[in-house]
């Protein structure tokens, strides 16, 4: 089979991006199948034959288009973009008989895709607007925000098939929408576990230390994590914190939002301050030496979908305390592969961080499920085989509306 996937950037670690994380996982063992796999980026990468840049299929801009830009700047750039995938897709079909485009749900850009009538399209619920723009910063939803989300819903209408790494983003895409979506499946995002000599280790760990990797901003709360620190730090003289991930802004009381140190500034104590160790924006790499090297990962997200730092966490067996959110309860289950907590509860929180570093067997049987877990459930190899055969559904579901003439949703 021919197959491509639309990813943000290519390679992967030119950006720091889930998207592209699913891609780097799922790519190699789709090959390792048999399967051909053309790579669609946005931006990277495309002297490769198998990775198409979609730039190389923009067009130059009319008197219309840069008015367009003037007035309706957002508009106007997923139009473009639109177009530059559609383009792209029309290529792949005619040039290297490509069978079937799998697709982010963003921006709705499936819909031009399958309007073509050229190829399958399966959309992946990769981040809908309408679960993930309500962490903006915003006062409800603007303008914008609903094109958006109307937008992703009429790609989502149309797709041949839709897949989702959880059941509660494909329930909370069903519900919000309206839709019976009937050529639906629930596939987990692929991740490899790491060789068992690689894994987290309870006797060479550094007792009283703690690790967050994620952004500063709302949704992954690194605000929480930050007062977790604070509350325990009093309690463990030697408990340390280290932090990475860009500064995003954190929102503070008075409804404004602070940038990163600001915000730790007020809530962590001065005599507690030298303890945390951020370190900004790193690779791959050194967070995995970081995860083996702390005692416990903290995932304190206000929302996710199936995220990749717990996939990543759980690939090397790291003991976690995580949030009860989105997709993340169907992956980490309480007292059996990490502690979950309420979302936003920083004392329950640190006392999942307490339980963890006052008792060493129970969180190095955590983290040994959680690498079975990622080693017998997320293997890359197994959701490739779920994926090939959601494919072969789409193409015939395809070739079934082709047939019948079936118009698609506006």
């Amino acid at each position: 089979m021919k197959v491509a996937l639309l990813v943000p950037s290519w390679p992967p670690g030119y950006s720091p991006n889930g998207i592209v994380t699913y891609a780097s996982q799922l790519v190699p063992a789709l090959r390792r199948l048999g399967h051909e796999v053309f790579v669609l980026t946005m931006s990277g990468d495309g002297c490769d034959r198998q990775v198409v840049n979609t730039g190389q299929f923009a067009m130059s801009p009319t008197l219309w288009d840069r008015a367009a830009y003037l007035l309706m700047p957002n508009r106007a750039a997923f139009k473009a973009g639109a177009d530059r995938i559609t383009a792209a897709a029309r290529y792949l079909v005619a040039h290297h008989g490509v069978e079937v485009l799998e697709i982010e749900d963003t921006f709705g850009w499936g819909y031009g895709v399958a309007r073509l009538k050229a190829l399958p399209v399966v959309v992946r619920l990769h981040g809908p607007w309408f679960l993930n723009g309500r962490f903006e910063g915003r006062q409800g939803p603007n303008a914008s925000d609903l094109r958006r989300q109307a937008r992703e819903g009429r790609g989502i209408a149309n797709a041949h098939f839709v897949t989702s790494p959880s059941v509660e983003v494909l329930q909370s895409v069903q519900e919000h929408y309206g839709y019976r979506l009937h050529a639906r499946r629930v596939i987990p995002n692929p991740f490899a576990a790491a060789p068992a000599s690689e894994r987290w280790d309870p006797e060479t760990a550094e007792q009283d230390t703690l690790l967050f990797v994620g952004r500063s901003d709302s949704r992954k709360g690194g605000d929480v994590v930050l007062r977790v620190f604070a509350e325990l730090a009093s309690t463990y003289p030697r408990l340390r914190l280290t932090f990475v991930g860009p500064d995003r802004g954190v929102a503070a009381p008075d409804g404004s939002t602070w940038s990163l140190d600001r915000y730790f500034k007020s809530v962590v104590p001065y005599p507690y301050q030298s303890r945390v160790d951020f370190r900004g924006q790193i690779d791959h790499a050194a967070i995995a030496t970081l995860r083996r090297s702390h005692f416990i990962t903290i995932i304190a997200s206000r929302y996710e979908i199936m995220p990749y730092s717990v996939l990543e966490a759980m690939s090397v067996g790291c003991p976690m305390a995580v949030t009860s959110v989105g997709g993340i309860p169907e992956i980490i289950r309480d007292h059996s592969n990490g502690l979950v907590v309420p979302s936003d509860d920083v004392r329950a929180m640190a006392e999942a961080c307490r339980t963890l570093l006052d008792d060493r067997a129970l969180a190095a049987r955590l983290g040994q499920q959680a690498w079975r877990d990622c080693r017998d459930l997320y293997a890359p190899d197994r959701i490739a085989e779920q994926t090939v055969a959601v494919y072969r559904e789409a193409i015939h579901a395809f070739r079934s509306r082709r047939q019948s003439g079936r118009r698609l949703r506006r």
